[in-house]
């Protein structure tokens, strides 16, 4: 019997084989994490027959909630008892694959099929749980053997061809554990990169977001990169090799807001996005990439149809000739990739990425260029500008951005304490004046109006004007 179980956590595995009986079985992460006496919340049931039956009766028992996906045979219990962990309940099934990275055909099975479809062996152990056998360890592929060699391997040949997206789970978990890889499975991984370079962003995302939220993702980041990973998913894409330095940052930065900046619409994810791109990867290279991994962004649309048609120009398909006569030029280096139903063009030579679609030419914007553009903002600053001028330059830019850019010590310490001055002080000053006063001194909305607006507000920045009687009396000379 598997050691060191918690005694809730025993309790409710105890119940569970007494309500499913034979066939019943806990599998996957927990298994794995309890053999390497490492703490895991992560609770998967593999129920031999009907799952949805045994997750109904453990709803009822722990006067939990249940949500139920009977077309896959799955269920969710979350116990009322908040010290016990949600349980995911999963009928055992056989999976095929139609084709290379293709998602599988689900059907019935056993456990030992169930423990086949497994990524790794390490994760293809399970527990038993019904009352005779509980505790007993069910290892159809090595994975004990794996474990105590520390190695993180396949179950065949065909995996990585099967899920390309296995590539970087089996880096993520060799990072996390310190495993290692066999060098047989390497060469599988590079025979399956033109598989992962047909997956779909949304795939590829999903899994650098799970190895960012590791603590050694530079040292994950650095291993895919020695196996061309991130050039086969986007042609060009050279990972900053300061990648290391940015993560820290990143670190930091979320670090600095939880505790000086608590209540803040933060979001750690997207500052280790912007890490993760590069704090010195170009600007157009970001867009390109947010656009292929559907991170977010916007298309902001550069030329209608209706704009083309009037130059005698389609958008259908993308020619050189066709952006020329549009007035812009694309170089022979440019790269034309179909992406989500539309036309990425990546132009390294002239620094610029382009979407085409439904006749329609567009460039991408995405928060994430904001860091880089942050820097550039920050270059030509002098010492003696006016708090008026640190708020107009940084309004626009995401904390993330700017939270990375006051920890970042390669940064003069002045320019951090402008951007610290604006976090805590500059953007949370009211203006004595709004546009309801100047409406009631009888102004209409206009161009004029909004630059009376901001002088006023800019006086007030500046210190200039410190009381509301003194922003009436300024308002009246413009009047």
């Amino acid at each position: 019997m598997i050691p060191n179980i918690p005694e809730p956590i025993l309790d409710l595995l105890h119940e569970i084989g007494e309500v499913g009986g034979k066939g019943t079985y806990l599998v996957g992460g927990f298994v794995r994490d309890l053999l390497l006496k490492r703490p895991s919340l992560d609770i998967d049931i593999v129920v031999e027959g009907d799952a949805i039956r045994v997750a109904s009766t453990m709803c009822e028992r722990w006067n939990g909630t249940l949500e139920t996906h009977p077309q896959f045979g799955t269920a969710t219990v979350t116990p009322a008892d908040v010290n016990l962990p949600k349980v995911d309940f999963v009928t055992a099934r056989r999976e095929t694959y139609q084709g290379a990275g293709t998602l599988p055909t689900v059907s019935r099975g056993t456990i030992t099929d169930d423990l086949r479809r497994r990524d790794f062996s390490i994760n293809a152990l399970a527990m038993c749980l019904d009352t005779h056998t509980f505790g007993e360890i069910v290892d159809k592929a090595g994975g004990l053997d794996d474990l105590k060699n520390r190695t993180i391997r396949v179950l065949h040949k065909h995996s990585f061809t099967d899920d390309p997206t296995r590539i970087f789970r089996a880096f993520r978990y060799a990072g996390r554990y310190g495993f290692s890889i066999p060098e047989t499975d390497i060469v599988l991984m590079r025979e399956a990169l033109p598989v992962l370079a047909q997956l779909s962003g949304e795939r590829i995302r999903n899994e650098i977001d799970r190895i960012l939220s590791e603590k050694n993702a530079p040292e994950i980041v650095a291993h895919l990169a020695r196996l061309d990973v991130w050039k086969t998913i986007s042609q060009g894409w050279n990972l900053s090799a300061r990648f290391a330095c940015d993560f820290k940052k990143a670190e930091q930065a979320t670090n600095w807001v939880s505790t000086s900046l608590k209540g803040e619409a933060f979001q750690p994810q997207r500052v280790h996005w912007m890490a993760f791109l590069g704090t010195r990867t170009p600007i157009y290279q970001i867009e390109a990439l947010s656009f292929r991994l559907v991170l977010e962004h916007q298309l902001q649309r550069l030329i209608s149809r209706v704009q083309a048609s009037q130059q005698q120009v389609s958008l259908e398909k993308v020619t050189h000739a066709a952006f020329a006569k549009l007035g812009i030029s694309l170089s022979e280096d440019a790269s034309v990739d179909p992406q989500s139903g539309r036309w990425r063009i990546v132009d390294p030579k002239n620094m610029a990425t382009y979407v085409c679609g439904d006749g329609n030419l567009y460039r991408v914007e995405t928060p994430l260029t904001a860091c880089k553009q942050l820097e550039q903002t920050l270059a030509p600053l002098q010492e003696t500008v006016r708090p008026s001028e640190i708020y107009q330059l940084l309004k626009s830019y995401p904390i993330e951005a700017l939270a990375l850019g006051y920890v970042d010590t390669t940064v003069p310490k002045w320019k951090r304490e402008k951007i610290k001055d604006y976090l805590f002080v500059l953007r949370k000053i009211e203006p004595f004046i709004t546009g309801k006063d100047l409406i009631a001194f009888g102004e209409k909305p206009s161009q004029a109006f909004e630059t009376r607006l901001w002088k006023l507000f800019a006086a007030q920045l500046d210190g200039e004007i410190t009381k509301k009687e003194e922003a009436y009396a300024r308002l009246r000379t413009f009047v």
